[in-house]
C-alpha cells in the first residue's frame, strides 16, 4: 500500500487517501486542545498538510488563537542559539513568506501561515519539529517488522495499541541526553518512571 506508483487495495476495508487522513489528524489534535486556549502548530512544508490545517484550524483562525506555521531546519541547528540577520524570503506557488537564519553551514527558516504573531524571532528560537521526526523514526526503527507485515497493513487499527505504549514510555520513562524525559520537562512528573512501573 505504501507503493505509490501501483495500488494494492486490501480486500477489506478501504485506502484511506492523504487529504482525509490529514484532516482527520488535525481534527484529533484539535479535539484535545481546549478551545479558549492558544495553540501553536509546526509542520514541515507540505501543501496536504497546508490545506487540512488551514481548513480545520479556521474557526481558531478566525478567532486568533492559533499560530500555523512551516518549521525547516539543518539536524545541526542549535535553538538556544542568538538568531542574527534574518532574510525575508517570497517563495512558492503562494509566494509565501520565509524567515530564514542561518549560523555557519546551518540554516533554519519559518513561514508563519496563521494567526497574529508574525514576529520572526521567535518562531526561529521556538518552533521546531525535530521531536516529532525524531518519535515518528524511533518507532519505525523498534516497530518495523510488526508495521510491515503483511496482514498488519490490511488492518492498520491493530497497531494503536502499540502506538500508545509506545508514546507513553517516550513520554514517561526514554531521557534525552540531559536525563530528562520529555514529561519532566514539562513539569508533569519528577523522575521517570520505569518499563515495570509504566505496564503495571
Amino acid at each position: 500500500m505504501g507503493n505509490l506508483a501501483a495500488f494494492h487495495y486490501p480486500s477489506k476495508g478501504a485506502l484511506i487517501r492523504p487529504p482525509y487522513t490529514s484532516y482527520a489528524h488535525f481534527l484529533h489534535v484539535l479535539g484535545m486542545c481546549n478551545d479558549d486556549r492558544r495553540v501553536s502548530i509546526y509542520m514541515p512544508q507540505d501543501p496536504v498538510l497546508r490545506s487540512a490545517a488551514l481548513s480545520v484550524c479556521l474557526p481558531r483562525i478566525k478567532r486568533q488563537n492559533i499560530d500555523l506555521m512551516y518549521v525547516e531546519e539543518d539536524k545541526k541547528w542549535v535553538n538556544s542559539q542568538e538568531v542574527g540577520k534574518i532574510d525575508i524570503v517570497h517563495m512558492g506557488w503562494w509566494r509565501d513568506r520565509w524567515a530564514i537564519a542561518q549560523h555557519g553551514e546551518n540554516a533554519k527558516g519559518v513561514c508563519y501561515l496563521a494567526g497574529d504573531n508574525s514576529e520572526p524571532k521567535q518562531w526561529l528560537r521556538n518552533a521546531k519539529t525535530s521531536e516529532v521526526e525524531f518519535f515518528q523514526q524511533r518507532f519505525q526503527v523498534l516497530f518495523s517488522a510488526f508495521i510491515n507485515e503483511p496482514r498488519r497493513k490490511l488492518r492498520p487499527g491493530g497497531l494503536l495499541p502499540m502506538l500508545d505504549i509506545f508514546r507513553a514510555w517516550h513520554n514517561l520513562c526514554y531521557q534525552n541526553k540531559d536525563a530528562m524525559t520529555a514529561a519532566q520537562s514539562l513539569g508533569l512528573t519528577q523522575s521517570p518512571l520505569t518499563l515495570r512501573e509504566l505496564l503495571s
